[in-house]
């Protein structure tokens, strides 16, 4: 069976912190990656482990500046690289609108929703809607019987928990520390972190979206009392293989 790797790019939710990135993840399997989000910070951050040129694929979970505002610039850096002959293919958004991302010959968007099934390099994909103020799709890539989760942003609910069972590595949004945030605000605390990882019973966590106040180890002391299962703090370039 072939591994699933995770590169975390950028933690950080609405605001990255100094010489950091908001949400971004590297996803890949036989040395083909894929993009979750690409926010503020990310592109930058990406090229100091490996060259842009490398990755074809971006998921945008949703269009809040946190998750795709480097999404504009990636698209400048292939259109300056398949000018310059360095890259060969365009980049292929696969987001729920087509917005600025489609320039041809340079990009390309693939639209989805939650009832999407996509097949992205050695990866089957599926979506699932979240409770978020802006439309917004959790993910799921599966290959060679492995899975990766990630829930984007939204309320904790029955659903996810479920969309996200026995994944091999889940990463899941902490906006909040435990007792601060609201459901209604469409975003998950340490609380609902616990409560979901208790019920999907992840073979690794990483906690991310992280809030840019306060110390972000309690968030993660928090959790592992309530969940005894590998659990890991997200910060840039934290690698995890399943």
């Amino acid at each position: 069976m072939g591994n699933i790797r995770v590169t975390v790019i950028g933690e950080s939710g609405g605001t990255p912190l100094a010489g950091g990135a908001t949400s971004c993840y590297i996803v890949e399997a036989e040395g083909y990656p894929v993009l979750l989000d690409i926010g503020s910070g990310a592109l930058s951050l990406i090229q100091s482990i490996r060259s842009f040129d490398s990755i074809d694929d971006i998921i945008i979970s949703h269009f809040h500046s946190d998750h795709y505002a480097d999404a504009g610039v990636a698209l400048y850096s292939r259109l300056i690289s398949m000018q310059l002959g360095r890259a060969v293919n365009p980049l292929v958004f696969h987001a729920m609108e087509k917005r600025e991302l489609e320039s041809p010959p340079y990009s390309y968007v693939s639209l989805i929703d939650e009832n999407s099934e996509d097949r992205i390099g050695p990866f089957s994909v599926r979506y699932m809607r979240r409770s978020h103020p802006v439309p917004c799709l959790a993910v799921k890539l599966s290959y060679a019987g492995k899975s990766v989760v990630y829930t984007a942003d939204g309320a904790f609910s029955d659903q996810l928990a479920a969309f996200s069972s026995s994944s091999d590595i889940l990463i899941a949004e902490c906006s909040f520390y435990p007792g601060t945030g609201s459901s209604d605000a469409g975003h998950m605390d340490a609380a609902d972190v616990a409560a979901l990882a208790a019920v999907a019973g992840p073979g690794n966590l990483i906690v991310s979206h992280l809030p840019v106040y306060g110390d972000r180890n309690d968030l993660l002391q928090y959790i592992k009392a309530r969940w005894k299962g590998e659990t890991l703090l997200a910060r840039p370039f934290l690698a995890v293989e399943a």
